[in-house]
């Protein structure tokens, strides 16, 4: 009788031992095809101009100058949003923007009037080397809404408002050979990379 009851208890460890093999093969198995995390926000490209309908997983703009624009995944801007960033058309008249302005690359264009307070956009332009000197700040010039003053430039579609600017700091990423500043608040405007004399 030992020996049975022994025979029947060495039966139940044994398939108590393939059962919790088979749940940790299956826990394993699960593990190992969980899907990957995001890469990050998808890319549009254009040639002058791209865009696209921008929602919570953020968006990439490339154009063909290699200009480009990060709008950073979770921002306030609802799901489907369509946002153009493109090369600007029109007249450029460097000393509007500021005493001594000299402009580096493209002017851009970029009507993503958004709240990037959490996360800002980003703005680069391929730049072979760092433009910056001891005597000179590098910055991003973004153009937006003013009140009309003499001699301003009307702003388009800007009713009886004018053409300011407004000048942020930018720096050169040399492992990417780019020009690089960041937005919290872009104006839906112009934009134009260049440098001032350091006061």
């Amino acid at each position: 009788m030992k020996g049975v009851a022994m025979t029947v208890l060495a039966s139940s460890l044994l398939v108590l031992s393939l059962a919790t093999f088979e749940v940790l093969a299956q826990d394993e198995e699960q593990t190992e095809e969980a899907p990957a995390a995001p890469a990050g926000p998808p890319t549009t490209t254009g040639g002058r101009e791209a865009q696209a309908p921008v929602g919570q997983a953020g968006m990439i703009f490339e154009l063909h100058n290699r200009a480009r624009a990060v709008v950073p995944p979770r921002l306030p801007i609802g799901s489907s949003r369509r946002i153009r960033f493109a090369e600007a058309a029109g007249r450029f008249v460097p000393g509007r923007v500021a005493p001594g302005f000299h402009r580096i690359g493209p002017v851009l264009s970029f009507d993503g009037a958004i709240n990037a307070s959490s996360s800002p956009v980003v703005i680069s332009i391929r730049q072979p080397a760092d433009p910056a000197r001891p005597n000179l700040r590098v910055v991003l010039a973004m153009e937006q809404a003013a009140m009309c003053t003499e001699g301003a430039e009307p702003l388009p579609g800007g009713g009886r408002l004018c053409s300011g600017w407004e000048l942020f700091d930018a720096h050169y990423d040399a492992a990417e050979r780019r020009l690089v500043a960041e937005l919290r608040a872009p104006g839906g405007y112009r934009l134009v990379f260049g440098s001032v004399p350091r006061e």
